[in-house]
């Protein structure tokens, strides 16, 4: 009996052992992993606040480009549609006015070329809205306010 809570004993103590051993390494290995995430993610929140400053940089130059403004608006002298341009130009803005239907097509096609890369991207934008019936189509305008196209149909 006694041979017997040796042994026991014995293979017990090895178990034991070697499951905190193992615990240890699973441990540091984990402690490591934790470390190089948490620099890998300072690194990340670096970049990010990089790229705030510059964005915050950006809107300071033209603030009006930044403003929220609504899309549709209804007065008591107009109906008012507010396309946002998106920072493109609104010399790309086709605006036509066909059978009481006030159409808008925008077609943007950007280039950059540096020494170490070429960027191309095309963006095409249509919209169309019904012109209600109590507005005098003869004086529908359009305008730009900061980053929005702005279609003004008065009312009768």
């Amino acid at each position: 009996m006694f041979k017997k809570s040796i042994i026991l004993t014995t293979v017990l103590a090895t178990f034991l052992v070697t499951s905190a051993s193992a615990f240890i390494m699973n441990l540091n290995d984990e402690l490591q992993r934790n470390t190089k995430l948490i620099e890998q993610y300072k690194k990340g929140i670096k970049n990010l606040e990089k790229r705030n400053e510059y964005l915050v940089k950006e809107k300071e130059k033209n603030p009006k480009l930044y403003e929220q403004k609504p899309y549709y608006e209804e007065t008591d002298k107009a109906y008012i549609y507010r396309v946002k341009l998106n920072g493109a130009s609104a010399k790309n803005v086709s605006f036509t006015i066909k059978d009481h239907i006030l159409s808008m097509e925008m077609n943007i096609k950007m280039e950059e070329k540096n020494e170490n890369s070429y960027y191309a991207s095309s963006r095409y934008f249509y919209q169309s809205y019904s012109i209600p019936k109590n507005v005098d189509e003869e004086k529908i305008k359009h305008s730009v306010d900061g980053d929005y196209f702005v279609i003004t149909m008065p009312k009768k």
